[in-house]
């Protein structure tokens, strides 16, 4: 029998749920309290403060994803097997728990400035690999950051449109079109000046 989650994990869960329908400022640690039908005060034996739980939430998210696309790169040499095999790792895990998976996407811009730049990082994990491919000489040699964005586009604007409702079901069902969009991306010959 499945064990019951504990209060840490209840006070997430209903601080994810208000954060992603409401945003994080806009939430009253009050309201996670009355979610989880604890005493406020409880929230702060396991949080510091509302922002520090948003931070943890996001910053927990944020290196898994880096650790997972990277681990998904490493298992394959060529750039357009790297590519299906990030876009995998990245379905599964918005497929796996999507609340987590929105909230990351749509907080980012509000929170990644309080992090150190050298925490793992997804950005910094597919530049990485376009500029390995790069080396490989697999890609057109270019600004890899300009690449990245435009691969991560991709998906990126997926996840935006599934998290407003225009893309219905799991992301997983459209990972190869995404794949082959990106590949197509990487492989695009660098116009002439």
């Amino acid at each position: 029998m499945p064990r019951a989650p504990d209060t840490k994990t209840k006070i997430e869960r209903a601080a994810l749920e208000l954060f992603v329908s409401q945003g994080i400022m806009e939430t009253r640690t009050r309201q996670i309290a009355e979610a989880v039908r604890i005493s406020e005060g409880t929230i702060y034996r396991h949080f510091e403060s509302k922002d520090e739980l948003a931070r943890e939430l996001f910053k927990r998210q944020h290196v898994s994803l880096a650790e997972a696309i990277k681990a998904a790169a490493a298992g394959h040499k060529h750039i357009d097997e790297q590519a299906r095999a990030i876009v995998a790792a990245y379905c599964a895990m918005a497929d796996k728990d999507w609340l987590l998976f929105r909230y990351h996407q749509l907080s980012q811009h509000a929170l990644l400035r309080y992090f150190d730049p050298n925490l793992p990082n997804p950005v910094a994990v597919v530049v990485d690999v376009v500029k390995a491919a790069m080396a490989r000489k697999e890609i057109p040699n270019d600004d890899a950051n300009v690449r990245a964005a435009m691969a991560l586009g991709v998906v990126l604007q997926a996840v935006t449109f599934k998290a407003f409702g225009r893309i219905k079901g799991p992301l997983s069902k459209h990972r190869d079109l995404f794949a082959e969009a990106i590949i197509a991306v990487l492989h695009t010959k660098t116009p002439a000046p």
